[in-house]
């Protein structure tokens, strides 16, 4: 006979094993258990799409590192974000701004900001246009990071708060304009 203390270690491995391999076996299993929305949205390639049976909206799967991740034109340039709802503003990666004609070099770094890292000294721009599909955005301020300072840009609530509504459901970001 199996002791109690040997079940128990077992469903506790098991149990443990589920929590951390817990997405990786619903691939396995061919997304047993998922709805079929959520299967589709969880493991398509692209970042967003729109939704025209939902009025429109842009839905953006969660990527598997739990984030979502959104490629928006930056004055006409492909620039990728990471959404952030703890972030005041748009803030660019020096790399970023560069692309998208800023001339990050000449900016004056003067702008203090309290991040998760500690203080950090940004500089202010105001964009001409930033979009995404049917999202068109002009005349939005946003900071540019110092060289090295920042590898990611983040797309923070003065461009959420400009659309009709946000919400997460079913591991998609879905953006209402």
């Amino acid at each position: 006979m199996i002791s109690p203390i040997k079940i128990l270690l077992y469903a506790l491995c098991v149990a443990g094993g589920v929590a951390y391999y817990g997405d990786r076996l619903v691939e396995i299993a061919g997304t047993a258990g998922v709805s079929q929305r959520q299967a589709a949205s969880e493991y398509r390639d692209e970042e967003s799409y729109r939704d025209d049976d939902y009025g429109g909206d842009i839905h953006v799967a969660m990527n598997r590192d739990g984030h979502y991740w959104v490629t928006l034109e930056v004055n006409g340039t492909p620039t990728r974000f990471v959404v952030d709802t703890g972030a005041s503003h748009i803030s660019l990666s020096f790399e970023a701004a560069e692309a998208a004609g800023l001339d990050p070099a000449g900016l004056t770094y003067d702008r203090a900001f309290r991040t998760a890292n500690g203080i950090s000294y940004k500089a202010m721009v105001k964009l001409d246009q930033i979009s995404l599909d049917s999202i068109e955005i002009s005349d939005i301020s946003a900071s540019v990071s110092q060289q090295g300072h920042m590898g990611v840009s983040l797309l923070g609530m003065n461009f959420l708060n400009k659309l009709a509504s946000f919400k997460m459901e079913d591991r998609n970001l879905i953006l209402t304009p």
